[in-house]
């Protein structure tokens, strides 16, 4: 009988560690996330100064949402992941390490960074209700990206 209650707490154990290593391995606190989709990504821990608050995944795509700041996104494909923002009316390109990256944003500042590598589509979208952030720190921001 004690062998018995014995191997049902070890089990028991077994489990819940499991468990706890399944839920480090999906979010880390080195801003990477690995979750239902078939890939990973790394990100920015902060986003025009909010932190990470929330990621959601399938399996095709991860979106790392940074409380009312904005989102970093990564899906499978090179389709444009971005979200339509007609609002957005200057649009640039530049090179930012291996990234050909459009910018796009309105008043001086930029709102959207988006690039393609590797066959996964990328974005990082600062939201309206923010002032936008400059070209040195988006691209602070997409060198921390993967």
């Amino acid at each position: 009988m004690k062998k018995k209650i014995l191997c049902i707490v070890l089990i028991a154990v077994l489990i819940i560690g499991a468990g706890v290593l399944i839920a480090v391995k999906n979010k880390s606190s080195k801003g990477e996330v690995t979750q239902e989709a078939a890939f990973d990504i790394e990100y920015s821990d902060r986003l025009d100064g909010v932190p990470a608050t929330d990621t959601s995944s399938n399996s095709s795509s991860i979106e790392v949402t940074y409380g009312d700041a904005g989102f970093t996104r990564k899906t499978l494909g090179v389709a444009d992941n971005s979200d339509k923002r007609p609002d957005l009316k200057e649009e640039s390109e530049q090179a930012v390490g291996e990234y050909n990256v459009t910018f796009l944003g309105k008043n001086g500042k930029i709102y959207v960074a988006k690039w393609t590598y590797n066959s996964f589509a990328y974005t990082i979208s600062i939201n309206d209700s923010r002032d936008g952030v400059d070209i040195d720190e988006m691209i602070d921001y997409i060198k921390s990206t993967r």
